[in-house]
């Protein structure tokens, strides 16, 4: 049976998440469906649980956990973030450095860390509670026609048929390599970084004491950012930007060799790093949309821009989009 909702967002990462509780919460006459082609995770079981050591982790500065307090999800989040204290940042081989306390900014923190897993999580108990929103994971778009008055959207689940979902609004939120987008026909600019990001996490010697340090080094940024313990052992999460030449070395070398050569980049700041997790690495690039409102359409989150995570502003920059675009 043919169905018709007020918006459609398409994607349930935590762009098209956060934009439809949102919604949900601020503008309660409309009607909010959720598309995400994957299976969206909803037990209560395992959805808060002890820290993960290889989790992948978001840096949420403090207007993101304003955001996130309006919607009701810090009290629940509170115990499964890592305050960011103070912000070093210093360039390698030069004496001289910048630290930034939160105590001088009247703040209690400058921001802080968490697992994705667990913000994910957070975000999709409160929306399975909105009786508002309509969730349709497992679900593909598989084309958008448009009228007069709505766009159309032929959407299928696994195994089933197809189906029409008419809305006034659709917003495009699956990502930075948007399939809706290409189908769309919309254009991007795309400006290689000719680098790739590698992260992963570190079991260190020495507590953080929560300082998120950054360094420039001659090849690129390197980034350490604090994390809650996990079976009493310190971690930190390792942001490295390498060149695209190095990136298949470095990803190939041995755990005794790899942490070496971070300790070279980063020195003894945590003391002696002691172990690595799983290592993982994307190509970095400068990608927005070239139209990010077309009639009855509006892209969101990574499918309207993507940016260099030199400053770790990428959910931070989503976060703030998705507030103006309620108010709007």
């Amino acid at each position: 049976m043919d169905e018709t909702v007020d918006v459609a967002i398409v994607g349930g990462g935590m762009a098209g998440a956060a934009l439809a509780l949102l919604l949900a919460q601020r503008l309660p006459a409309l009607s909010i469906a959720l598309l995400e082609q994957h299976a969206l995770p909803i037990s209560h079981g395992d959805a808060l649980s002890v820290p993960s050591f290889d989790a992948r982790s978001t840096a949420l500065s403090f207007s993101t956990r304003n955001i996130l307090a309006d919607m009701g999800l810090w009290t629940t989040l509170t115990e499964y973030v890592q305050p960011i204290l103070q912000v070093h940042v210093s360039e390698r081989q030069r004496p001289l450095g910048m630290l930034m306390r939160a105590e001088e900014t009247g703040l209690p923190a400058l921001g802080y860390v968490i697992e994705n897993r667990v913000l994910g999580r957070v975000l999709l108990q409160a929306i399975r509670q909105q009786a508002r929103i309509a969730v349709y994971d497992n679900t593909s778009v598989n084309r958008v026609a448009m009228t007069a008055q709505q766009a159309q959207l032929a959407i299928s689940a696994t195994h089933g048929a197809e189906k029409i979902l008419s809305t006034k609004l659709v917003v495009v939120a699956d990502g930075a390599q948007s399939v809706l987008r290409q189908q769309l026909g919309i254009a991007v600019s795309e400006q290689p970084y000719d680098q790739h990001a590698l992260v992963a996490n570190m079991v260190t010697e020495l507590p953080h004491a929560a300082v998120a340090y950054e360094r420039f080094t001659e090849n690129g940024p390197i980034a350490l950012l604090p994390l809650l313990d996990c079976e009493n052992k310190h971690r930190a999460a390792l942001i490295w930007t390498l060149p695209d030449q190095q990136i298949d070395t470095v990803m190939q070398l041995s755990e005794a060799d790899f942490l070496q050569r971070v300790q070279e980049q980063l020195g003894n700041r945590c003391g002696r790093l002691l172990r690595v997790g799983e290592r993982h690495c994307y190509p970095l690039a400068l990608v927005q949309a070239r139209e990010q409102v077309r009639s009855r359409i509006v892209l969101a989150g990574s499918a309207a821009h993507h940016l260099h995570p030199v400053a770790g502003q990428g959910f931070n920059l989503i976060m703030r989009d998705c507030l103006a675009f309620v108010e709007i």
